[in-house]
């Protein structure tokens, strides 16, 4: 159990670290570079992994089109989030971020007809808050933060539609299966837009820039998926979620520490409240159970 445990929060640690990492990278880096090389060192990661261990790559023909459709969602959901951290602080983009277990109870509501108890609701509206008061006011040096947190509150909803949409198909094949093929399809569409842009750098990367592609591709994209998925199917989603509030204090600590980003009250309360929320939309869940 301990060393689930730890692969949980390994897992979250890495992920609170990725929106410094993009933060970095975004200084060498197009988003659309940034996110190609992220999801193909990530599926080149998690094929070497299954046939390491025998294990199946892909998921059955029937399952193509939801296959290519996850693809699609999370590498929009990547590149959102890359756009919108060129505009606003990492800090807030961890923030807003909390807010996707909100999204995801309010699609379960909406198109898989999930009751929503009062308490959860009321975690709803706390949440909504959280969010309008972390884009309240505009960080220093950050003219378009505002742009960056809308970006970031709609990638809530690209995650959100990708949870949803992979439920049938993960329960059919496996985590696995159903991680590294929609990587292998964002890839190939997100090369694709590189190719046709033909920009890769903004500037020559150094050593950091191109440790934050490796960190995000291989750690971010790989393994931290494979040891996430691995506790989820150990202690199951409730357990494991506990440890998702940990990550926007990794990477407040992170922006603060490593990019200098400012720590805004007006944020940490918003922040803290929109992890409120999540918690009651959370235990309301748990209570349906």
């Amino acid at each position: 159990m301990t060393r689930i445990s730890g692969a949980a929060l390994f897992a979250v640690v890495v992920w609170g670290a990725s929106f410094v990492a993009t933060r970095i990278a975004l200084e060498a880096f197009t988003p659309f570079a940034i996110v190609a090389l992220r999801l193909t060192l990530g599926a080149a990661l998690l094929a070497a992994v299954a046939r390491a261990g025998r294990a199946r790559l892909s998921p059955g023909r029937e399952d193509a089109p939801v296959t290519v459709l996850l693809g699609l969602i999370v590498g929009a959901h990547l590149l959102i989030q890359a756009v919108g951290l060129g505009r606003t602080t990492a800090i807030n983009a961890a923030w807003i971020i909390s807010f996707i277990p909100v999204v995801i109870a309010l699609g379960a509501r909406l198109f898989l007809g999930q009751r929503l108890p009062a308490v959860a609701w009321t975690g709803i509206a706390i949440a909504s808050l959280g969010v309008m008061l972390v884009s309240a006011q505009e960080p220093p040096d950050f003219a378009r933060a505002r742009l960056g947190d809308l970006l970031q509150l709609g990638s809530c909803f690209t995650w959100a539609a990708y949870t949803l949409v992979a439920v049938r198909p993960l329960q059919r094949w496996g985590s696995l299966p159903m991680t590294a093929a929609p990587m292998a399809v964002a890839a190939a569409v997100l090369w694709s837009a590189v190719a046709v842009n033909g920009r890769l750098l903004v500037a020559p990367p150094g050593m950091a820039g191109w440790l934050s592609i490796v960190f995000l591709g291989v750690l971010c994209s790989g393994v931290a998926f494979l040891l996430w998925f691995r506790a989820v199917s150990a202690v199951g989603p409730a357990r494991s979620g506990v440890y998702l509030y940990v990550e926007p204090f990794v990477t407040l600590g992170l922006a603060w520490s490593v990019l200098d980003e400012p720590v805004m009250v007006s944020a940490v309360a918003g922040g803290i409240a929109v992890l409120v929320g999540v918690s009651l939309v959370h235990q309301a869940g748990k209570e349906r159970m």
